[in-house]
């Protein structure tokens, strides 16, 4: 037969798998098998009722385990006698007319004639079962003999074939064309079609080897790495998005192109096995094999406000369970999860002891989407370029910092009642911030804004897990509404009074009406694209452009790649952003004026807030404009308590309580923590350094920007191990389980590993191993029923 797809003895172990080990599945025969005759029968007839399943046993008889089927019932009967098959009742029973016979007609499960005969042979010839074929060792059997070969025999499993062929009267199917045969074998290798030209030359070379040859060159194509790949993504449940809530895309490609690789370059699947499942545990592990060890983290994953995270852990960790073991076992262990498997072997305590392999993983149950932790741990894979720029910015950080460092103490050391003073102009109200109050506001694009000065302005926040909902006056607030284009500018004008500023303020106002961050109108965060500032001396008069040198912000969690800097540095493609759904509290950016700006009484200054970035409709929902009259006045108008007449007055103070706290403890008593958020607060506040700082500034920015656009994967981090337990019905919420160390199925064997605990590294070695009876039996088997459209078993 020329139609299978055969290949020289020289294959590489990754491709040759299917045929060397193909043969498993022969049988003799000169008797009757149980797992070749025997089970299949019971499997379909008797075992529902007497079976592993124990509550839907019959009478008490199993008939799967040789043990129990040669037991005396509670009637006195003995289903089996080895060798007696007039003494066996289930013979009897099986042979019987009537009310008597086996299955019964209600069961609608007829044996054969042919069918009977064979469990009246078996038990004849001694009723020996044995264990499933699929678990015991793998062996090459002989190929039969096949007295007249009705078609060459270019292999073994022709032999196979033939033989089976002639046992039921057949012969095999006239030899294909060549060009049939060119189409058949192209397409079932790489999932196109031949070129014309390829047939042609198929068709035309009648050489020794042409079919080899054309083999060769398709299993060397990228498009049959392609095809197989396909296929083992399919197997793992490789997506590109998370599955749950909102199903959002997550870095997983690289993972794809792993596999891709993989089959390109023939990698052994011992390795291929190894480096997925325990990449990262391999030492001195690779690149490409911590990318491997992706498939770890290819489970739906949710992101979905409200939900148990503790429930979503047990989710992800049995769908590893269920996908390792039905991808390289080819068993439904999931079955197991809520109890003992009905009808394999395989046990609850296996399944969880299965799982306790995984309960290392680093992740948590509610998985950000979003923002700089989105997805958990991530791998980094900097093109060369990328790595040697990236060690490049570090290392112009770190002088940076190292001499901003020595500038600041150099500069604090003949400057040593800088504290006493920031206190003093702090309990004078000399740092506060100063909120203005907009003449106009409008919009370029159709949103409605409505400024609050002195009226009421409803505002909804959260306290003690309790909606508030307050009308108070707006204090300059300015509320944008109606149409939220894609793109926006506001445009707001306020006239500041004779003062001298050294700082421009906006502070976003947290709404809990608002979607996302709740910072935002229409996505789920903004994006300020370019804070503009104009000044005129009075209105109508032409206005001058003011420069800004230095931006800062409140952000506890702030993203890499929308940094403060952004919103003042002239380029509209960059932003400054809130990602964290955990910041709480307005959002607070302080922009610097390269220059001290002086305003008179009939001064009016101009204030643009450009979205203008490819994040649409990311337009800011409500927000107050402010100016400083000192460099001392920190980006953090923070609210401060303080005594004032027994009650706890609130402050717009220009100085954070942490600051406060920090200036007012001795120097010997101050936490390493204060030390570095004074020297940070006296580098702001302090005109000499601003060059320094904005230096940093711009190489902060420089390195968000470059780790935005580094890829990323998804990576497996071991971490210390959760504690797994067995989980009674599958219940995530009861923990009165036996706790459960990782083990391999039992009745498969044992993990050798001189006491310490199992890994993941152990499991994927076992996988590959010869002692794993199942992992080349799935595999061929999923190569034949890739190849010719039903597996063997």
């Amino acid at each position: 037969m020329r139609q299978h797809i055969g290949r020289s003895r020289s294959w590489p172990p990754f491709r040759r798998l299917s045929l060397s080990l193909l043969l498993f599945a022969a049988a003799t025969a000169a008797e009757v098998s149980f797992n070749r005759d025997i089970r299949p029968v019971m499997s379909d007839t008797c075992f529902r009722c007497h079976g592993p399943d124990k509550n839907a046993r019959m009478a008490g008889l199993r008939l799967d385990i040789r043990e129990e089927a040669l037991k005396k019932t509670a009637s006195g009967a003995v289903p089996i006698v080895p060798g007696k098959p007039e003494a066996s009742a289930m013979v009897e029973r099986v042979f019987a007319e009537g009310a008597r016979i086996m299955p019964p007609k209600y069961a609608h499960k007829e044996l054969t004639a042919a069918q009977k005969e064979l469990i009246r042979r078996w038990v004849a010839e001694g009723a020996r079962y044995e264990g499933h074929w699929a678990y015991t060792p793998v062996r090459r059997p002989e190929p039969p003999k096949v007295a007249a070969p009705r078609a060459p025999l270019r292999n073994p499993v022709d032999a196979f074939i033939q033989a089976r062929l002639a046992k039921e009267g057949l012969g095999p199917s006239p030899e294909a064309d060549r060009r049939t045969l060119v189409r058949r074998v192209t397409l079932d290798l790489t999932g196109i079609p031949p070129a014309p030209s390829e047939v042609e030359a198929f068709v035309s070379d009648r050489s020794p080897g042409a079919y080899e040859r054309v083999l060769d060159r398709l299993l060397r194509s990228p498009r049959y790495a392609e095809k197989q790949a396909m296929h083992w993504l399919d197997a793992v449940r490789y997506a590109d998005t998370c599955g749950f809530h909102g199903d959002n895309a997550f870095p997983a490609w690289p993972y794809r192109d792993y596999v891709l690789k993989a089959f390109r370059d023939n990698k052994p699947f011992d390795q291929f096995t190894r480096e997925q499942i325990a990449g990262d545990l391999i030492p001195n592990a690779t690149p490409g094999q911590k990318v491997a060890s992706a498939y770890n983290r290819l489970s739906r994953s949710s992101a979905e406000g409200g939900l148990q995270p503790k429930e979503y852990l047990a989710k992800y960790a049995a769908d590893r369970v269920r996908t390792t073991s039905a991808v390289w076992l080819g068993s439904t262990l999931g079955c197991a999860e809520c109890h003992d498997h009905k009808f394999d072997p395989f046990t609850a305590r296996d399944f969880y002891s299965m799982k306790a392999f995984f309960a290392d993983i680093l992740e948590t149950g509610l998985v950000p989407d979003r923002g700089p932790r989105a997805w958990g741990a991530q791998l980094a894979l900097p093109a060369e370029e990328q790595q040697r720029r990236r060690e490049r910015l570090s290392w112009q950080m770190a002088e940076a910092r190292r001499s901003l460092e020595q500038e600041t103490l150099g500069l604090i050391g003949v400057d040593e009642r800088w504290e006493k003073r920031v206190l003093e102009r702090f309990e004078n109200g000399e740092l506060a911030w100063q909120f203005q109050r907009p003449l106009s506001a409008s919009s370029e694009r159709g949103a409605r804004l409505a400024v609050f000065n002195d009226e009421p302005v409803e505002s909804n926040y959260w306290v003690g897990g309790s909606l508030v909902v307050e009308r108070k006056p707006g204090s300059g607030m300015v509320v944008a509404g109606g149409p939220n284009p894609d793109n926006e500018t506001y445009t707001v004008t306020f006239r500041p009074g004779e003062g001298t500023w050294t700082a421009l303020g906006l502070e976003v106002v947290q709404e809990e009406t608002l979607p996302g961050t709740r910072f935002a109108r229409g996505a789920d965060r903004f994006v300020l694209s370019e804070v503009e500032a104009e000044l005129s001396s009075a209105a109508g008069q032409p206005a001058g452009k003011l420069a800004f040198s230095l931006a800062a912000s409140n952000m506890t969690i702030p993203a890499p790649e929308y940094p403060a800097i952004a919103a003042v540095d002239g380029d509209p493609k960059t932003g400054w952003s809130v990602f964290s759904y955990t910041e709480v509290g307005d959002m607070f950016l302080a922009m610097r004026f390269r220059d001290k700006v002086r305003t008179g009484a009939g001064s009016v200054l101009t204030v643009r807030l450009r979205h203008d970035s490819g994040y649409r409709r990311a337009t800011i929902g409500r927000f107050r404009l402010a100016l400083a009259a000192t460099a001392h006045s920190w980006p953090e108008p923070a609210l401060r308590k303080r005594p004032s007449d027994g009650k706890a007055a609130i402050l717009k103070a220009g100085l954070p309580e942490r600051l406060v706290k920090a200036l007012e403890s001795a120097p010997d008593a101050r936490t390493e923590e204060q030390r570095a958020a004074l020297l940070e607060y006296y580098a702001w506040s302090t005109p000499e350094l601003a060059p320094r700082l904005e230096q940093i500034a711009r190489l902060e920015a420089e390195q968000g920007a470059l780790e935005a656009s580094i890829p990323r994967v998804l990576a497996t981090q071991s971490t210390r191990p959760r504690v797994t337990r067995i989980l009674r019905r599958g219940n995530w919420m009861d923990e009165s389980g036996e706790i459960v160390e990782p083990a391999v199925p039992g009745f498969l064997g044992k993990l050798d590993t001189g006491g310490r605990r199992a890994s993941r590294l152990d499991l994927a070695n076992w996988i590959g191993s010869r002692d794993n009876p199942l992992t080349a039996r799935v595999f061929v088997n999923r190569t034949w029923r890739q190849f010719f459209g039903a597996g063997l078993s």
